[in-house]
């Protein structure tokens, strides 16, 4: 690799202003990031560039620059009896976040107070390697991590007017790192990273703001970035098919309830005063009718939207192959996910899928989990013309002629439903209910035996009305957790390539500090990413899915 080309094709595509003899330490701090050196190459990268005439500040400036914007001082060890992770003050990260941002704004639109929208969450991840010092305590393992992390969506001045926005807010490159902890995935751990950390800080940001250099910011924070699983354990509705209405598994099965609606009926607060009103261990005795299906007190103090905009992509993608799967087998009228003629079905229709379209579906991957990611759905999912032979053209060779209409109906809503509530596009949310519930009862009516998921049913049920209480209206892409998702493989590769390994605090500090960096916005508004957006151009419409996707936005940002 010639470092002296990539330097240049980085910097040429990543920002659009003059590349000087001179970098800027900003410039070079996103070199030593995105291309994952050290100091030793970064030396000899330097050495490189002074013969093209290209100049890069010497390491010792480059690296006290970027201890600064990395708040590196700041970055500190979480004990919980033991050394278990880094984190760092969630109101310093955010504060310095915004004066980043503020810093490259023209002074004449900095109108104060300014409004600030954050949306944040967790998420935890296995597979992670263990490296021969955490032998050295055996209550400490390295196999997973829980992050927890907040992004920027928005900044506002006094008058309404729309300073900032991140271009790609669904990237890693926009995920701000709060903690970073080697602990599992589980209540227990939640609870003492939430407590300790998270609740006391977010509360106190919602009602005193960001003081800023020049003024104060107000700031509304969304907790949205977490999966159904992270979902259960913030709520404490553990127990529930729905951490969002208090419906049961014969209700959502009901089609005359479903005519009239699921409205969300869940909060944080209502759960919280339950477990104050009552003895607790006398309250999770009770049947859980009863108890609302909780199973423990809620640990976030503040509701969490349970909208997990990647993850209905990816379950009900799941879903629609198990449907296809069952339709293939023929007499099959039971939901059977797992049973052998089911996962011979699912066998051979991937099968077909690889070869067709050479798209892999529900593989192991090396990385961890499966080869079914958020792009691969989007690639079956997305269908902008009915004539070409797609995921859908393919399916429907393998189900029996009668069902080709409804599964295609079927198909083309739940498409175009999950394309605007993926989006940033303003959504009419009374057409898309009617969709939904159109789509709710063709499934129950035409396969009554097959299983609504919680997620289906989230979908289908709340996508509405979470669009526009929750969001203005707008499609859910900046409460995504997708970009949350994606630090998962940073992590990972930060730790096997970029870190010291004969500490475990050392080595969870050095990726900390990576994160930290890579996601800065004046470094991030560098780098030449492709938006990952499946949208065709609506204005030459091939499809059905595209006519409905159309309909249902009111107007394109």
């Amino acid at each position: 690799m010639n470092s002296a080309n990539v330097c240049k094709e980085i910097l040429e595509k990543g920002n659009s202003s003059p590349i000087y003899p001179q970098l800027s330490l900003d410039k070079s701090a996103f070199l030593f990031d995105s291309l994952e050196i050290g100091k030793t190459k970064y030396l000899e990268l330097r050495r490189t560039l002074l013969s093209e005439d290209l100049k890069l500040p010497g390491y010792n400036s480059v690296a006290k620059h970027r201890a600064q914007i990395n708040l590196l001082d700041e970055v500190r060890i979480i004990h919980r009896e033991f050394p278990c992770g880094v984190g760092i003050s969630y109101t310093r990260l955010l504060t310095h976040t915004v004066e980043r941002i503020v810093s490259n704004l023209s002074p004449d639109n900095l109108v104060y107070p300014l409004k600030v929208r954050v949306s944040d969450g967790l998420d935890g991840s296995g597979c992670h390697r263990v490296y021969q010092q955490a032998i050295s305590n055996p209550d400490l393992s390295t196999k997973t991590f829980i992050l927890f992390s907040f992004k920027v969506n928005s900044i506002i001045n006094a008058n309404d007017h729309i300073l900032w926005k991140p271009h790609h807010p669904n990237s890693p490159f926009c995920t701000r790192p709060v903690a970073l902890l080697a602990l599992p995935e589980n209540e227990e751990s939640v609870k003492f990273l939430m407590d300790s950390l998270i609740n006391n800080e977010t509360s106190t940001i919602e009602e005193s703001g960001l003081c800023l250099h020049n003024g104060n910011a107000e700031v509304k924070i969304i907790r949205s970035h977490f999966d159904t699983k992270m979902a259960k354990i913030l709520s404490g509705a553990g127990g529930a098919n729905c951490q969002m209405c208090t419906a049961t598994f014969q209700q959502i099965h009901d089609i005359s309830i479903v005519q009239n609606g699921f409205p969300i009926n869940r909060t944080i607060r209502d759960a919280r005063d339950v477990f104050d009103e009552v003895d607790e261990e006398v309250f999770l005795s009770l049947p859980t009718n009863q108890r609302f299906n909780l199973t423990h007190k809620p640990i976030s103090e503040k509701d969490i939207i349970s909208a997990s905009p990647l993850h209905a992509y990816l379950r009900t993608f799941s879903w629609f192959l198990l449907l296809i799967c069952h339709l293939q087998c023929g007499a099959i009228q039971k939901w059977s996910p797992t049973s052998p003629i089911i996962l011979g079905a699912n066998k051979f229709i991937t099968s077909l899928i690889e070869e067709k379209l050479s798209i892999s579906i529900d593989t192991p991957s090396v990385q961890g989990g499966t080869t079914t990611t958020g792009n691969v759905v989007r690639r079956c999912f997305t269908r902008s013309d009915d004539t070409v032979q797609d995921f859908l053209y393919w399916v429907l060779t393998v189900v029996p002629q009668e069902t080709h209409l409804v599964v295609t109906t079927i198909f083309n809503n739940l498409s175009a439903i999950l394309r605007l509530y993926n989006n940033n596009r303003k959504v009419d949310t009374e057409g898309l209910d009617n969709v939904c519930r159109e789509t709710y009862e063709s499934i129950l009516t035409n396969f009554s035996w097959a299983y609504v998921t919680p997620t289906l049913h989230k979908l289908l049920a709340h996508a509405p009305q979470i669009i526009a209480d929750h969001n203005d209206g707008f499609g859910l892409e900046d409460l995504s957790e997708e970009g949350l998702e994606s630090c998962n493989k940073l992590v990972r590769r930060y730790r096997e390539r970029l870190s010291r390994k004969f500490s475990f605090e050392d080595n969870v500090k050095d990726v900390f500090v990576r994160l930290i960096s890579q996601s800065d916005p004046i470094l991030a508004s560098f780098r030449n990413i492709t938006k990952n957006d499946s949208e065709p151009d609506l204005s030459e419409l091939k499809s059905c899915q595209d006519i409905l996707v159309k309909s249902l936005i009111i107007n394109t940002l």
